[in-house]
């Protein structure tokens, strides 16, 4: 009777130590999947983000494409605040209820699709010919690869690093995984 006790005590233990064992993978002090300025989402919200998105999308979304979708839009946000091509949450849940989501989108999902949005306006041509738009256009010219660089995005290592570079998002390969000698 006691060796039953014990072997449950040591698959427990065991159990126990792999979950701190792999927690410890995930970057020392990062809890959360990502945090955009100073908003913190966790790894599950950053996927269900990313399968909302994939629900709805011709061809499937990864998670670095929403993380630096959310972490662009603030910055696209804060350009077209209080021009008529301005988009507000609202017209975002609608966008994407009406492309066919199901159920409650995410506020990630819905940050994410906020930058998808300002897209299509930077993407047509009568937007940015009209007139009201010009202050607009002429401050995304002047965004180097640094200002994304810089915005304040922190990322889960399980996903990558924030960098000026690429999409915003870099995959990480965790310094103790080294890569064999030829």
């Amino acid at each position: 009777m006691m060796s039953g006790v014990k072997r449950a005590y040591t698959l427990t233990s065991a159990a126990a130590l792999a979950t701190l064992a792999l927690a410890g993978c995930g970057g020392v002090g990062m809890t959360d999947g990502v945090v955009i300025e100073g908003t913190g989402y966790s790894v599950d919200e950053v996927q269900e983000a990313a399968q909302q998105l994939s629900d709805v999308s011709p061809e499937p979304v990864t998670v670095p494409t929403v993380i630096y979708q959310a972490g662009v839009a603030p910055l696209l946000s804060g350009l077209f605040d209080g021009t008529s091509y301005e988009v507000t949450e609202t017209d975002v849940r609608g966008v994407l209820a009406d492309a066919g989501l199901e159920g409650e989108a995410s506020e990630l999902t819905v940050q994410a699709a906020t930058f998808q949005q300002y897209g299509a306006v930077i993407n047509d041509q009568a937007a940015l010919a009209d007139e009201e738009l010009a202050p607009v256009v002429a401050e995304l010219q002047t965004v180097t690869a640094e200002d994304i660089g810089a915005l304040p995005v922190q990322v889960n290592p399980r996903f990558g690093s924030w960098s000026a570079t690429g999409d915003g998002v870099l995959p990480q390969v965790p310094e103790w995984i080294t890569a064999p000698e030829s």
